[in-house]
């Protein structure tokens, strides 16, 4: 449970605020600034200020905080000195919000979004730290070899200047946030909004190649019947509106995966068979454990990594242009990819529309522990990201991870049997020919 850190004065309009926060959040609750330490603040994971606290001004306290942490400040501000919460935002808090008599019921997703934008800043601030240190490293073994004047070259390509360069580029608009398809986004409205066989099948007839690929899908192995199917109707017919929804968001994620870069082709298409294994396992863990989901199973294991193909492709894109001094090391991507991934896709995802726990499920599928709350979503994508992994399906060469000590796998209650029973029907799925019909 995140932590809030709050200066107050005593007033029955405080308390009602208190007892809100502390149905969602950890309190620690001061009210004197004389009482304001350093143990307090690394404790939290953001501040709230009453404006109404006497002693000192509310900008030096804003100051003193910013100076000792990289706490999100919020201002609790009142209506008639809005000025001086302005004054505050100039000093570097995160936001104010006007004390009214119903401020607190939105109090708390005001400290939800502040701790989620801080995280996101947290990262970046590691990213140079880390960069930093890898630097060092390079300086240090230059120096050994006697090499002067190429570390700034050498280590331009490290995972803090490729992503600093890919959000200078984005910032600028010289490369562009990529976007589903028409038909996609009006698939996916119709699916939200309960279409029938009838109107699912009118709208993907009006794209032939969705169309010949989900009828190919309906004619598998896996789904085949006495006859074989001709039209869309009948496809839509035989795997039922869930199966149609999970094949469809398949091949539009399918058509995503391109590059006119020949280097990155072979990075794609694994990531593409790491995305699609990842979507099938969490569909068998899900049936296995009869497990009752917010959303798609599959499609969410299908996107949880959306992040790495954005920034593979617009990386490609700048490298084409010439945007770096220098070809772009695997190494470097690949460690760009692993730290950056989360937030990019988490991102993109919001942008098209997609659900919190979808959203969820891109942000924190290799970090589940920074995750609050962990919802079944994550937990399920969490181990299949994991397992798809050690099996092959991935960019990288598989590692050897023990699943049963997995976090995840606990959570989910599976067993040794369990694992090797999902693992089993993944590698079905995936040397079938059903994954040629995409």
């Amino acid at each position: 449970m995140k932590s809030v850190f709050a200066i107050f004065n005593e007033s029955e309009e405080t308390g009602l605020l208190k007892e809100t926060i502390a149905q969602e959040f950890n309190i620690n609750v001061i009210t004197s600034f004389n009482d304001l330490n350093d143990t307090s603040l690394n404790e939290a994971d953001i501040a709230l200020i009453d404006q109404d606290i006497s002693q000192p001004p509310v900008r030096d306290i804003v100051k003193r905080i910013l100076e000792a942490s990289y706490l999100p400040v919020i201002l609790l501000a009142n209506s008639d000195n809005a000025i001086g919460a302005i004054d505050a935002i100039r000093d570097g808090a995160y936001n104010y919000l006007i004390k009214t008599k119903d401020c607190h019921q939105i109090i708390n997703l005001v400290i939800k979004d502040a701790i989620n934008k801080s995280s996101e800043k947290a990262q970046m601030r590691q990213t140079i730290v880390d960069l930093k240190k890898r630097v060092a490293e390079l300086e240090g073994k230059l120096s050994k070899a006697g090499t002067k004047d190429t570390t700034v070259s050498s280590a331009k390509n490290t995972q803090g200047g490729i992503i600093d360069d890919v959000v200078d580029s984005l910032k600028r608009g010289e490369i562009n946030l990529p976007s589903l398809p028409k038909i996609g986004i009006e698939f996916k409205k119709l699916m939200d909004k309960g279409g029938d066989f009838q109107e699912v099948a009118d709208l993907l007839k009006q794209d032939m190649a969705i169309s010949s690929k989900l009828i190919s899908v309906s004619n598998s192995a896996y789904y085949r019947g006495m006859t074989p199917n001709r039209t869309t109707e009948q496809a839509v017919g035989r795997l039922g509106l869930n199966l149609t929804r999970q094949y469809v968001d398949a091949i539009f994620n399918r058509s995503l995966y391109a590059t006119s870069n020949k280097k990155y082709v072979e990075v794609i298409e694994r990531l593409w068979k790491h995305a699609f294994s990842c979507a099938f396992s969490c569909q068998c863990v899900t049936e296995a454990l009869d497990l009752t989901l917010r959303d798609d199973a599959f499609s969410i294991g299908l996107f949880h990594d959306i992040g790495k193909l954005f920034l593979i492709q617009i990386i490609s894109e700048m490298e084409t242009k010439g945007k770096f001094s220098e070809e772009v090391d695997m190494e470097d991507l690949i460690n760009t990819l692993s730290a950056h991934h989360g937030s990019f896709g988490s991102s993109l995802l919001k942008r098209w529309g997609f659900s919190e726990q979808c959203v969820q499920a891109a942000r924190y599928c290799d970090d589940i522990k920074a995750a609050d709350p962990i919802s079944k979503e994550l937990i399920v994508v969490h181990f299949s990201n994991v397992l798809v992994g050690t099996m092959g399906y991935d960019f990288e060469d598989p590692e050897k991870i023990d699943l049963e000590s997995l976090e995840s796998t606990h959570l989910l209650g599976l067993d040794s049997s369990a694992i090797s029973e999902i693992r089993n029907k993944v590698k079905g799925y995936m040397e079938g020919e059903l994954i040629d019909c995409l």
